[in-house]
């Protein structure tokens, strides 16, 4: 039982060891323009429902996925510096009324 134990415990701190986070809210888009260059910037957001924090993607991973604004999702990803969050999984859900 005591391995058992052992074994649950380390896959659970595995995704925290490796800088990963499980991120579940609702995708913002935002859209940005350098009125010097002309250059536009897309990217997402996705406000944490747990923590309130922000956390941005970048565009081309969302629309890759297949998801939109406004969805609710639940993404797993690999945080890197600025709150920018790489996405290794995700999953849509459903609004329960």
């Amino acid at each position: 039982m005591r391995y058992l134990l052992t074994i649950i415990s380390t896959l659970l701190l595995i995704p925290t060891a490796s800088g990963q986070e499980a991120i579940t809210g609702v995708l913002e888009e935002e859209v940005s323009e350098n009125f010097k260059t002309g250059k536009i910037d897309h990217r997402f957001s996705i406000k944490d429902e747990n923590t309130g924090q922000y956390y941005f993607i970048d565009a081309k991973e969302i629309k890759k996925k297949g998801m939109r604004s406004g969805e609710r999702v639940r993404i797993r990803g690999e945080k890197q510096e600025r709150r920018r969050l790489h996405i290794k999984e995700t999953e849509r859900i459903i609004y329960e009324e």
